[in-house]
Order: structure tokens, then sequence, then C-alpha cells
């Protein structure tokens, strides 16, 4: 099987678990998040581990799935801050690389426990406020059309370097070009579903999230680049590992969240 038809296939697998997650009830979507976060929390530790940062696994994944858990389950946000003082005893208890381990630590829990959360409050806010599963759709829909046109217009037009050090496929040229075919899809998408948003907030929004979409990936790309990795792992063929596949998305979907909730909804 070609590199492009196992790609196609991953694909087609993975898009239509989560639009069948984004469209029924919210639990089905819950248990992928755990399972994605877990997932995509070990590669990330293994990226860090190259640099000889190591950090528990297991005391790293309970801290990123405990986010999403106690949001569902309605628990005390004051939970949360518990993990603060967890991860300062863990360093202490370490011993080793309290330096690195601290602000490492809490970064992997805004990275991977907070933002891909973002999905799941999104998709329980939406339901409870009876508006269309479309909307939670949206920004996923949205962040592959981005990340489509900049890779293709990228291999067309791109002759300028976008960020070489960081990613040296990526250009100007793709750069321009998702930003533009993201504000097309917005106004035609978002004016659909709201027909009171103005075509001026919705190019706006395009492009905030176009540019989001862009440093999300330039985000994990430069972890990646530090350690000398292509991809976060090889366990999606095609495609790369779990976090290559939700690095936009980390970024795209909470600023989403915010954007509806105090712009297009207020």
């Amino acid at each position: 099987m070609s590199n492009l038809l196992k790609r196609i296939v991953v694909g087609v697998i993975l898009g239509g678990l989560v639009g069948l997650a984004l469209y029924i009830h919210p639990v089905m979507l819950f248990i992928i998040s755990l399972i994605w976060i877990t997932l995509a929390t070990l590669e990330f530790l293994k990226i860090l581990s190259l640099k000889q940062i190591s950090i528990n696994r297991f005391f790293m994944i309970a801290l990123n799935l405990s986010i999403p858990i106690i949001y569902y389950f309605r628990g005390s946000p004051l939970i949360y801050i518990g993990f603060l003082f967890a991860v300062f005893v863990y360093a202490l208890f370490k011993q080793q690389q309290y330096y690195l381990v601290v602000p490492y630590s809490l970064f992997t829990i805004f990275y991977l426990g907070v933002l891909p959360s973002y999905l799941l409050f999104l998709k329980i806010w939406v339901r409870s406020h009876g508006l269309s599963w479309l909307i939670v759709l949206f920004p996923v829909l949205f962040t592959w059309v981005n990340d489509t046109a900049a890779y293709a217009i990228g291999s067309w037009l791109g002759r300028h370097k976008l960020a070489s050090k960081l990613s040296p496929k990526k250009t100007i040229e793709g750069f321009v070009g998702s930003i533009i075919f993201s504000i097309i899809f917005s106004c035609l998408y978002l004016r659909a579903i709201f027909p009171q948003l103005s075509i001026f907030l919705s190019v706006i929004i395009g492009i905030i999230l176009s540019i989001a979409a862009q440093v999300g990936d330039l985000v994990e790309s430069g972890f990646k680049r530090e350690v000398g990795l292509k991809d976060s792992s090889t366990v999606l063929p095609g495609h790369g590992g779990f976090l290559d596949r939700v690095d936009s998305l980390l970024f795209t979907i909470p600023i989403f969240y915010y954007i509806l909730l105090y712009i297009i909804i207020r």
C-alpha cells in the first residue's frame, strides 16, 4: 500500500471517528479525548527525553487526564490548583533537574491537558445551549482546510521560507494562501450557521484562526526540530503521530471557543 493511500485511509478513519464523536453524545468525545491526550502526552515526553528532560509519564498522564475528567464530571475547579502543588512536590522528590522539571511539567499540563480539553468544553457548551453540532465541527474542518491550503499552495508556489529553522518546508506563499482559503471558508461556513454575523467579523475570525493554526504547527515543529525528529511518532501511517495530528487544533479550538462565547454569541 502506497504512503498516499495509507494517508488517505487513516485520514478517513480518524475523520469519521471524530465526526461521529462530535455529532453524538459527549461521552464518545470524552473517551476519545482521554485516549488522544494519553498518546500525545507519551509522544511529547519522548521528545523531551531526547533532550535528557525526564518526567514520569504516569504522573504527567494522570495530571493531563484529570483536566477533562474533572470538567466532565463537574468537579470543583479548585482541584486544578492542586496540580501546581503536585508538580512542585514531584520536582522536590525527584531531586534532579528541578529547574527543568517544573517549567516543562507545567507547560505539558497546559499544552496537552488544558488545550485539547477545549474541544470537549466546546461540545458540552454547544449541546447545553441547544445549538447545532456543526458549530463544534467548524474549528476542526477549518484547521483541515487551512493546513491543506498551506501545504498545497506552498508545494505549488512556495519560494520563500517562512521559518526555515523550525519547519524548512513551510513557505510564506503557503502561509498567505492558507489565510485566503481560511477566510473564504470562514465566511461561507459561519454565515451559514450565524446569518447575523457580519462579513467583516467572519474575515477577522478567519485570519485569527489561520494564524493560530500556523503557530500551533510551528510550536510542535520547534520541539521536533530541536531533537532532530520529523514526526512525533510513526504510529499513524502517512500522518506521523497523534501529536502531529492535533498540533494546529490545540490553538484553533480554544481561540474559537472564546470567539464563540464573547464575539459571535453575546
